[in-house]
């Protein structure tokens, strides 16, 4: 990990991400001021409307084409990384020890999963599920993956079982309440409210932590968390969206603290070369064996007095 990236990183999503999400929010305002009505209701048609109405033939096709370009190379990156995580961590790490792995049998696999990967996302854009519940979604699962990923990049105390807990328990309870699932009784709401200003200290929390280092996010998250806890008690379980995807983050980061936290053995991260190391051993081994040999005999042939 170099930490010397760790901030133009953050800066690079924050400007990029937020800058997506505030253009396609502004359409929207567009659509409003202009009286334009959703085609059938459905609001994802709102963005193609636009563009059908207003934009000449010529930019109308360049919008259809970009579109075509990000979804490439956004599907062909997602199934690259999934193949690559079943194939190689799935089946090479767990179901066949590394040292009897199959090449092709990893490679079936791989292929497989593009497969079925790309079924099922036709048959979800066959669902035509409406596309803010998806991104809500999405943002949800990144809420409950963003602290486990990073304090697994940076706290030795991290451990797979934390991990997977934090992130299925957090999902767990976002979907019921983001669809209004739990009864309106004041304990549950009261909950939510202070899961959710724990999660608005995670989000700046975390943000500063990329900006500035360590001490300054853990700062910004207790004051986030303090400053947010008077005003989110009694209403921001009002707003289900924001307030699931809130909660998200901060279940996700308290099951880590707790399950970690009384961890008192550490992880050595040199360790990771060697577990998700190359799977063809016995051959870079024997590499290994022949360099000093073959840079002996280049050696001998290039010596003066040694040409034929």
């Amino acid at each position: 990990m170099r930490e010397d990236l760790i901030k133009p990183t953050f800066i690079t999503a924050t400007i990029g991400y937020g800058g997506m999400v505030i253009g396609v929010g502004m359409l929207g305002v567009l659509a409003l001021y202009l009286g334009m009505e959703p085609l059938d209701g459905d609001s994802n048609n709102i963005i193609p409307q636009m563009a059908a109405e207003y934009l000449p033939t010529v930019l109308v096709a360049l919008f259809l084409i970009m579109i075509v370009g990000a979804l490439s190379s956004t599907a062909d990156s997602d199934l690259s990384a999934l193949s690559s995580i079943v194939m190689a961590d799935i089946y090479g790490q767990n179901i066949a020890s590394r040292r009897k792995v199959n090449p092709k049998v990893m490679l079936m696999v791989g292929r497989v999963t593009m497969i079925v990967a790309t079924t099922a996302a036709v048959v979800l854009a066959g669902m035509q599920l409406d596309i803010l519940d998806m991104l809500v979604f999405v943002g949800a699962l990144w809420g409950a993956l963003v602290f486990p990923v990073i304090a697994s990049f940076y706290w030795q105390k991290i451990t797979n079982a934390g991990f997977v807990v934090a992130v299925v328990v957090a999902l767990a309870v976002f979907i019921p309440v983001r669809f209004e699932w739990l009864p309106d009784a004041l304990p549950i709401t009261l909950a939510v409210d202070v899961l959710a200003a724990l999660g608005a200290g995670v989000i700046l929390g975390l943000m500063a932590f990329g900006f500035f280092g360590m001490r300054v996010g853990q700062i910004t998250g207790v004051v986030t968390a303090a400053a947010t806890l008077p005003f989110a008690i009694g209403s921001l379980h009002e707003f289900t969206v924001l307030s699931a995807s809130l909660v998200a983050y901060s279940v996700s980061t308290l099951i880590v603290l707790a399950m970690c936290l009384p961890n008192s053995r550490t992880f050595d991260f040199a360790s990771i070369r060697d577990r998700v190391g190359n799977f063809d051993e016995a051959p870079s081994s024997m590499a290994a064996e022949e360099r000093p040999e073959a840079a002996h005999a280049a050696s001998t042939a290039n010596a003066p007095g040694k040409e034929a």
